[in-house]
Order: C-alpha cells, then structure tokens, then sequence
C-alpha cells in the first residue's frame, strides 16, 4: 500500500513538475520576444534611418521635457482609443507593418505595454526604449540622463487625437 501510494506520489510530482517547467520556459520565451533598447541604441537608429521612433508620452510631457529629435510624437492617451493610437502609428510607418518601430515614453512602462499592443496587432518589429526618458536607476539613465538631442514638441497644444505631427 505504501509503495503504491509513494508510486502514484511521484508520478503526480513528475506531472507537476513538468507542467511548471514548461510554464518558466514559456515565460522566457515570451521575454525573449519582448525586444528592447537602450536610448542610445534608438538615437543611432533614427539618425541612420533603421527605424521610428515614437514617443507615446501624452502633450502636455512633450511639452515640459521635450521629444527626442527625430521622434514621431503619438500619445497612446488618445481620446478615440486604442484603434486611433494603432491607425495613426501605422500612419507614421506609411501603412509599413514591418518597418522597424522604437517606443519611448517616460520610463517604459506605457511603451512595453505599447509594444505588446502593437504586436498583437500585427506589427511585427517594435523595440521598446524600456529606459524612457527619464530613466530607471543608474543601469538604464534614459535619453534626458545621456544628454541625448531633444527638439521642442511644436505644437504641443494640439489635441490628442491629432497628434502625429511629423
């Protein structure tokens, strides 16, 4: 009886077992995917034209801190949604799902879940700027820290909704 009991015991921590590894391997495959870089990584690749990159912060940060030169300011607190944020992104890349996107916002919270959004959407290259602008600690100082160039957002007064200005 102890032997069956200790027999079924393993065979229940093996299955168990199994089902929690395969779950850790799903998540790392999953933070795999999840692309990122540095600030100065996303300045080099607008300077050379491999990418665009979008700053999703909302006007009124554009407005106290700046964009990042060469950014596309597009807020993802547009009032019409999440399908308005998704069509004028797709307007920035000229309807180009597989161009190469950047995603800054202040610390990278809002430009991972951004770039979550986007992939399930069909976008198939969105790199998240997980340092933001402002930064994360000394590891990831962000693009104001690095003294990277920023321009003033102009207009900074102009609706949500219409926020894509380049």
């Amino acid at each position: 009886m102890l032997g069956r009991f200790l027999g079924n015991s393993f065979i229940v921590a093996t299955i168990v077992i199994g089902l929690v590894g395969a779950l850790a391997a799903d998540r790392l495959a999953a933070q795999a995917a999840e692309k990122r870089m540095s600030a100065i990584e996303a300045y080099n690749g607008v300077v050379n034209g491999s990418l665009t990159l979008i700053d999703i912060r909302s006007p009124g940060e554009w407005e106290k801190s700046g964009i990042p030169k060469g950014a596309v300011p597009i807020t993802m607190h547009n009032p019409r949604g999440k399908e308005a944020f998704k069509k004028a992104v797709l307007a920035a890349v000229n309807g180009d799902k597989e161009r190469p996107i950047a995603l800054i916002c202040a610390v990278g919270g809002r430009s991972h879940w951004a770039q979550g959004y986007l992939k399930k959407n069909g976008f198939t290259q969105v790199v998240d700027v997980s340092e933001g602008m402002f930064g994360r600690g000394k590891t990831m100082p962000g693009w104001l820290t690095r003294n990277l160039p920023v321009e003033p957002c102009d207009p900074c007064t102009i609706t949500a909704s219409k926020a894509v200005t380049k």
